[in-house]
């Protein structure tokens, strides 16, 4: 392909698809969360910590993928949500009330890399103290070497001290500083009793589970970005497309649209692999009949979405696929219908989980009060920072993100007439909460038999390639 028409090529899938993409030429501090959100969070954790207390957090050690390459670091997710910073090398120590040292006091402290011009031209620019202290309007900012000198080493006079336990991290010269300052934390404050860790899990259950307008911004745009991967993915699919040229639509248009990551390791799984359900490997080829389970989802300012459609390769359902998707899509829709303010979150499955009983039940693939392994998941989780995301599962609240995704998976050799082996499906929405009912934020990715047989008549991404 000439370099001419590689651009061409480039400029038509763009206008094609009339992506907006403007979220493109702004910085993460425009678009991610506020300095006021990670402040307003911060006095909220103090609100839920017990008197005369402090809560230490440690950001993710960098994990290595290769000799002298790692992986991209990604922080913590509480980490980030408390302060907005995504360096490595840190902690955070939030007092309940403030703290005298030198001639001030604080109510916290974060503990960041210095500024190196010599990393930064390999691996980029650093915030730094000052940065820190203009960009997220944290006060308290030291250099992470001082931390082994500061009062943050020693906090006996505290009635409790709450931090996550002592977690394994690697070793070598990328975790250095990082392990440095956790052996002389934990060395000092030996690891938390287990109800104080537990305790602080709790808060942040607590404080994390509801997302404020502002995290429901950037929440949706994940959730937009990964449904329209969805629907490309499901225009490009077709006999003799692999399964990692499918996950190829999805990533590309996520990067295309102005995500930074997945979410979770991409599944698309055909055949016998839509039966697997954190099946990653995506490495099956020459692909001619049978159904697509695609579960994926877009990472955008740290929030992921998480979006799962399944389709058949022909673009046409059989008659067996068939009847399996529509139970799955009856289950789906009443498990999204009792998704109300008041309502338990395991009524939900209970209610999906009867549907999909009933169904094969129906279908003769199992007997009435049978136990079987076909529905081997709960029916969702809570979405936000982290794809499977804290919270409590209890009554539903206004200002909640779920995903309800019930499936049947029947793998080849099952116990039933072998029609039916080797069909996996699962179909999975975004579900916000509201006073008045909820919000299906995914709505808009096709889902039932028609309305996909339709779009898959489309041309996609690939055939255009």
């Amino acid at each position: 392909m000439t370099k001419t028409l590689k651009c061409f090529l480039f400029a038509f899938l763009f206008g094609f698809f009339g992506w907006n993409t403007t979220a493109n030429g702004q910085s993460w501090f425009d678009d991610g969360l506020s300095p006021a959100f990670h402040k307003e969070r911060r006095q909220a954790l103090r609100a839920l910590m017990p008197e005369n207390s402090v809560a230490v957090f440690f950001t993710n050690p960098i994990k290595n993928r290769s000799n002298d390459t790692d992986f991209a670091f990604r922080p913590n997710s509480d980490f980030y949500y408390l302060t907005g910073f995504r360096e490595p090398n840190a902690v955070l120590v939030v007092f309940k009330s403030p703290q005298g040292f030198g001639n001030g006091s604080a109510d916290e402290f974060i503990f960041v890399p210095a500024r190196d011009p010599r990393t930064e031209q390999w691996e980029g620019a650093r915030l730094g103290v000052e940065g820190v202290q203009e960009k997220l309007g944290l006060e308290s900012v030291f250099l992470n070497s001082e931390f082994m000198k500061s009062p943050a080493m020693d906090l006996s006079k505290f009635a409790q001290v709450l931090s996550p336990a002592k977690s394994q991290t690697e070793g070598g010269r990328h975790n250095a500083t990082l392990n440095g300052m956790m052996e002389v934390f934990y060395t000092n404050n030996p690891s938390p009793a287990k109800p104080a860790a537990m305790a602080l899990d709790k808060m942040m259950n607590q404080l994390r589970v509801i997302k404020s307008e502002e995290e429901l911004t950037i929440l949706k745009k994940a959730i937009e970005i990964s449904g329209m991967a969805h629907i490309e993915a499901i225009k490009s699919i077709q006999p003799g497309v692999s399964e990692r040229a499918i996950q190829g639509v999805h990533e590309f248009v996520h990067k295309a649209m102005g995500a930074e990551d997945i979410g979770y390791g991409s599944i698309v799984g055909a055949g016998n692999n839509s039966c697997i359900l954190h099946y990653v490997d995506n490495d099956k080829r020459e692909l001619q009949d049978g159904v697509i389970l695609m579960d994926v989802g877009a990472e955008y300012r740290g929030y992921s979405g998480d979006i799962t459609r399944t389709v058949p390769v022909k673009g046409i359902f059989s008659k067996e696929e068939k009847a399996i998707y529509e139970i799955v899509l009856k289950a789906l829709e009443a498990g999204t219908e009792a998704c109300k303010v008041g309502e338990d979150f395991r009524d939900v499955g209970l209610v999906a989980k009867q549907i999909i009983d009933k169904g094969l039940v129906d279908l003769g693939i199992i007997k009435e009060g049978e136990r079987h392994p076909y529905f081997p998941h709960g029916i969702g989780h809570h979405l936000g920072l982290d794809v499977h995301d804290r919270g409590v599962y209890g009554k539903l609240m206004p200002g909640m993100v779920l995903t309800v995704e019930p499936g049947i998976y029947i793998p080849e050799g099952s116990n039933c007439d072998p029609k039916w082996w080797k069909i996996g499906v699962r179909i999975e929405d975004n579900i916000l909460i509201t006073e008045t009912g909820n919000l299906n934020l995914s709505q808009f990715v096709p889902r039932t038999v028609a309305d996909i047989e339709k779009l898959m008549k489309e041309d996609g991404v690939l055939q255009k390639l």
